[in-house]
C-alpha cells in the first residue's frame, strides 16, 4: 500500500476515534438544579471535599394526644398543601395499643407547618363516640382500616374526587382515591405485594406513580419498586434497594459504637456480641442476631436524580419472651441514583438523621431509638422540611426487664413515669438549606470542571456558601481553554452565603452572549462550600 494512503487512512481512524471518544454534550434544562451527589456532571475535580450535611432538628411537632391516639402515633406521608382548605393536611396512625381495635388513620391540620390540631370528623366510633379525628377508608367491612401509608395530594389529576391517593393495607396495598382525605373508595380490585411498610410519591422524572414496598431478601428485609401511570393498574414488583456485604461488615462497628455511647438511648435486649468468624451476610434463620437490614427508603426525584432515605435497622437483641422478632436501633442514611437500579450510598454511609441524644434529659426526645422516615420532604422557601416519626424505643425499658419479665410500674422514678406518660412516638420535623444535601468544599483551593454541557438561559446562579472565602466561574471550550470574556481574570468573585447568587463577569457579558454550542463550566473554590448551580433566563448583568 503506498505511504500517502497508508498515512491518509491513519489520519481518518485517529478523527473518527476522537469523534467516537468526545463526550456527548448534556443539555442542561432550563432552572433544573445541577447537585453534586454524583460524578454525573463531573468531568474533573481536585482539591475539594464531598460533605454531608444533616437536617437541623427542631423536634416533636405532633405528639400523641390522649387515649385516642394512644402510646404512639406514626407517619409514612409528610404534609400536604391543600389549596381549598388553605391548610397542610398530615395523616398518621394512632396506637392505642391497649384497644388495638382502635388503631387506625388521623388527621391532623396545620397553618404553618409546625402547630397542629386535630379536626372534629365525626366519622367513626372510637369507645362510644365519633366526636374525633379518625378517618375510615371506605365502609366495606373486609377492609384494613388501620394501615394507610404515604398518602400524597395529586393536584396533576383533572378528576377532583382523585386528588389525594393513598395505598391501603398491612401485608398488601391497595390504591385508594379520596377528594378531601376523609372519604375514600377503591380504583379497581389492584392489589401490590408488600411487608408492612411502604412509600408512596409521584416521579415528576418519568410521570408516573412510584411506591417502594417492603419484602425480604437474604439479608433480611429489604425493599422492591412498582410503578403505573393511572395509579390504579401496577407493574409486578422488582428489586430497589438492599444492605449489602459491607452494610454487614460495619454493622458490628456501628452496634459497639452505640452500645458505648454515653448520651445515647440503649436497647433493652441486647445478645452477646457475635465472634468475628460468623457468616457474612446474615442468612435468616441463623446468626448472628447483630446485622443491618433496610427497614424502610423514601425514595423521592429531586432536581433530575432520585434521593433514597434508607431506614437502616441494626438488631442487638432477640425480644422476650416471644422471641419473635428483634430489639435493636435504626438511623436514616442518604443515597442517590438516576436510575433506581444502582445505588451510590453518601457521607459514608453515616447518619443523615441520627438519634438524639439523651444526655440533658428525656422528657420530650422522641427521636432516640428508631427513625422513620416521611415519604418526601417539603419545600418550604428556600429550605426543605423533613418530618419522620421517632421512637424513643422499640421495646419499652418501662414494661419489660432485659430477662423478659414485666416491670414494676411502682419502682418508676416520677421522671421515668413522665417519659412513659408522655408517649411512645411522635412526629418529628428537622429542616435543611435547599439543595443541601451534600457540598464540594475546599479548605484551601480546589476546583470542578463539568463536562460539556450546552446551557439554556442568560444567567448562571449558584448555592453556595463563600462567606469566608471566594468562588469563581470560567466558562471554558471542550478542550479546557477559556473564552473570552469568561476567563478567570473576567470573574466577579463571590463572597457570600446565598442560595441564589448570581455569576457575573467584569466583561459584562452573561451566557446570552456564549457562541452557539457546548461549554464546560470551572468552578474555582477556596475555603468555600458548593451545593448548586442552575441557568434560567434573567435580566441582564
Amino acid at each position: 500500500m503506498p505511504r500517502a494512503t497508508t498515512a491518509a487512512i491513519t489520519t481518518l481512524l485517529v478523527t473518527v476515534a476522537a469523534i467516537t471518544c468526545a463526550e456527548t454534550p448534556l443539555r442542561l434544562p432550563l432552572q433544573q438544579r445541577q447537585l453534586f451527589l454524583d460524578d454525573f456532571i463531573v468531568a474533573e475535580m481536585n482539591g475539594l471535599t464531598r460533605v454531608m450535611h444533616s437536617p437541623e432538628k427542631r423536634g416533636a411537632v405532633l405528639k400523641p394526644q390522649g387515649p385516642l391516639d394512644g402510646e404512639f402515633i406514626q407517619s409514612r406521608s409528610a404534609p400536604m398543601w391543600d389549596p381549598a382548605r388553605q391548610r397542610w393536611v398530615m395523616v398518621y396512625i394512632a396506637c392505642p395499643l391497649d384497644h388495638p381495635e382502635w388503631i387506625g388513620p388521623c388527621l391532623a391540620f396545620s397553618e404553618d407547618g409546625l402547630h397542629w390540631t386535630r379536626p372534629d370528623l365525626g366519622m367513626v366510633d372510637i369507645g362510644g363516640s365519633a366526636n374525633n379525628n379518625r378517618i375510615q377508608p371506605g365502609t366495606d367491612a373486609t377492609w384494613p382500616h388501620n394501615a394507610l401509608d404515604g398518602v400524597i395530594f395529586d393536584e396533576r389529576d383533572p378528576d377532583p374526587a382523585h386528588r389525594y391517593k393513598g395505598l391501603l393495607g398491612a401485608e398488601w396495598r391497595e390504591p385508594i382515591v379520596s377528594a378531601d382525605c376523609v372519604n375514600w373508595r377503591r380504583l379497581g380490585d389492584t392489589r401490590i405485594t408488600s411487608g408492612d411498610e411502604s412509600e408512596l410519591v409521584f416521579d415528576t422524572i418519568g410521570s408516573r406513580f412510584l411506591a417502594a414496598v417492603k419484602t425480604y431478601s437474604r439479608y433480611g428485609r429489604t425493599f422492591s419498586i412498582t410503578f403505573s401511570s393511572d395509579f390504579e393498574h401496577w407493574q409486578p414488583n422488582r428489586p430497589l434497594f438492599s444492605v449489602d456485604d459491607e452494610d454487614q461488615e460495619r454493622a458490628l462497628q456501628v452496634i459497639e459504637a452505640r452500645l458505648d455511647a454515653p448520651g445515647l438511648e440503649k436497647p433493652v435486649f441486647v445478645d452477646p456480641a457475635p465472634p468475628l468468624e460468623a457468616p457474612r451476610p446474615y442468612q435468616p434463620g441463623g446468626q448472628p442476631t447483630w446485622r443491618a437490614e433496610c427497614y424502610n427508603i423514601a425514595v423521592f426525584p429531586y432536581e433530575g436524580l432520585y434521593i433514597g432515605l434508607p431506614m437502616i435497622y441494626y438488631p442487638t437483641g432477640t425480644s422476650l419472651p416471644a422471641a419473635n422478632n428483634t430489639d435493636g436501633f435504626d438511623h436514616i442514611q442518604l443515597a442517590v441514583t438516576r436510575d433506581l437500579e444502582s445505588w451510590q450510598r453518601l457521607g459514608d454511609r453515616k447518619p443523615f438523621i441520627g438519634p438524639s441524644a439523651i444526655d440533658n434529659g428525656r422528657a420530650g426526645v422522641y427521636d432516640r431509638m428508631q427513625l422513620v422516615p416521611t415519604n418526601q420532604p417539603v419545600l418550604r422557601g428556600d429550605e426543605l422540611w423533613f418530618y419522620y416519626t421517632g421512637f424513643k424505643w422499640r421495646d419499652s425499658p418501662y414494661k419489660v426487664n432485659p430477662d423478659g419479665s414485666p416491670t414494676d410500674p411502682a419502682a418508676l422514678t416520677e421522671a421515668q413515669r413522665a417519659d412513659r406518660d408522655e408517649g411512645w412516638a411522635a412526629i418529628c420535623l428537622a429542616v435543611l438549606r435547599r439543595d443541601g444535601f451534600i457540598s464540594l468544599d475546599a479548605a484551601e483551593k480546589g476546583y470542578v470542571l463539568t463536562r460539556p454541557v450546552l446551557l439554556d438561559g442568560t444567567g448562571l446562579f449558584l448555592n453556595v456558601d463563600a462567606s469566608r472565602g471566594s468562588v469563581l466561574v470560567e466558562v471554558v471550550d471542550e478542550t479546557g481553554v477559556a473564552l473570552p470574556g469568561y476567563a478567570l481574570a473576567d470573574c466577579a468573585v463571590i463572597h457570600e452565603n446565598a442560595l441564589k447568587a448570581r455569576m457575573r463577569w467584569n466583561s459584562g457579558r452573561d451566557l446570552g452572549d456564549l457562541p452557539a454550542g457546548p461549554v464546560r463550566l470551572k468552578f474555582h473554590i477556596e475555603n468555600a462550600s458548593l451545593y448548586a448551580f442552575w441557568t434560567e433566563q434573567a435580566p441582564a448583568a
